[in-house]
């Protein structure tokens, strides 16, 4: 379906909201910066899919100037320009603050968690975006849910991974929750932005990285690099990135461009996790051409992997309150809803 015509719905969805377009509303300029280049798939080019929509439906009421990846501030620096206002708004992903901010990492991706769906369930009927949006408000920004993936990869790596030898002293680029397993396996992890990925796995500064799902590995080139593809990735199921305005603009706004951006938001998600089956499916098959193995992560390895994540989520539920709030609540979504998916599979 056509932007135009997705558009045309997302106008008639806040038209209750009073929203006449441009001629009756006051323009608000955002300048937005994506943590990822505008022609990713997914990510990158779920932020432009966003803008494009916005601006068609808000009939020019909202002018968005998207930048790429880095042209303003570095990726991992998005949620810090958006905070102290020099950056109206980041697409990016909550991974990348966890450091910071513990419990915002469940909402990007949760090792063993949620599929797509479930995720959002969560999300926008059991409570998950309001807390969301209370732990971000205290530091002046709100998030919008803003893109949806399916699972991504379990990683690319120089040597096989067959146990925790394999894991053991290696130091990996893993994001999120993901990296704390990691760690308490023996790894080393780093956090390193997008384009700084490549370079450090082909010169041997990391053993291996995970990223995201095939068809964004195809674009960042990974496969001449390293030749062990893992798949699937038992480190996120599911990965949700975000929108965050900085509240003052986001006050500054009025409710008929509120409800354009968030629609446009889920609209963008739908569109995008749609927008990469047949780009996966081709990805896998010139990643076998170019010469790397497909592999799956031994069973008894990923046993070891689901239950360092246990001990992670226990262990920083008792360092950080927010973190077991947020825990608690999806935990306690996804045991109610677990009993229909047990009747449906």
């Amino acid at each position: 379906m056509k932007t135009a015509i997705l558009s045309s719905l997302i106008i008639g969805a806040v038209a209750s909201f009073g929203f006449a377009g441009g001629a009756s509303a006051k323009t608000v300029k955002l300048e937005v910066q994506s943590a990822w280049p505008l022609t990713l798939p997914a990510s990158g080019r779920d932020a432009e899919h966003f803008a494009g929509v916005v601006k068609t439906a808000s009939e020019g009421s909202i002018d968005i100037k998207l930048y790429s990846a880095g042209k303003l501030v570095p990726a991992l620096q998005i949620f810090d320009a958006v905070q102290n206002g020099s950056l109206d708004a980041g697409y990016t992903s909550p991974l990348y603050v966890a450091g910071r901010f513990p419990a915002v990492q469940l909402f990007g991706g949760v090792p063993f968690g949620p599929g797509a769906v479930e995720y959002l369930g969560w999300l926008y009927n059991g409570g998950g975006l309001e807390i969301w949006r209370e732990i971000y408000a205290k530091q002046g920004v709100v998030p919008v849910p803003c893109g949806l993936m399916d699972a991504e990869a379990g990683g690319w790596y120089k040597s096989e991974i067959t146990g925790l030898d394999s894991i053991a002293g290696k130091k990996f680029r893993f994001a999120g929750l993901a990296g704390e397993v990691m760690k308490k396996l023996g790894a080393s992890v780093v956090l390193l932005g997008g384009g700084d990925i490549y370079p450090n796995l082909e010169r041997g500064v990391i053993d291996g990285t995970e990223f995201s799902m095939p068809a964004i590995d195809k674009a960042m080139g990974f496969e001449k690099v390293a030749k062990n593809y893992y798949l699937p990735g038992w480190h996120q199921p599911a990965a949700i990135n975000e929108l965050i305005i900085n509240k003052a603009k986001w006050d500054s706004m009025s409710e008929a461009q509120h409800a354009v951006i968030e629609t446009a938001c889920r609209e963008t998600m739908l569109w995008g996790v749609t927008s990469t089956e047949v780009e996966n499916a081709e990805a896998i098959e010139g990643f076998k051409a170019a010469g790397v193995t497909i592999r799956q992560f031994p069973p008894e390895l990923l046993e070891k992997f689901k239950a360092a994540t246990g001990e992670v989520m226990a262990e920083q539920s008792a360092k950080n309150a927010d973190f077991k709030r947020v825990w608690e609540s999806l935990s306690a979504y996804r045991a109610k809803a677990g009993a229909w998916a047990a009747v449906t599979k």
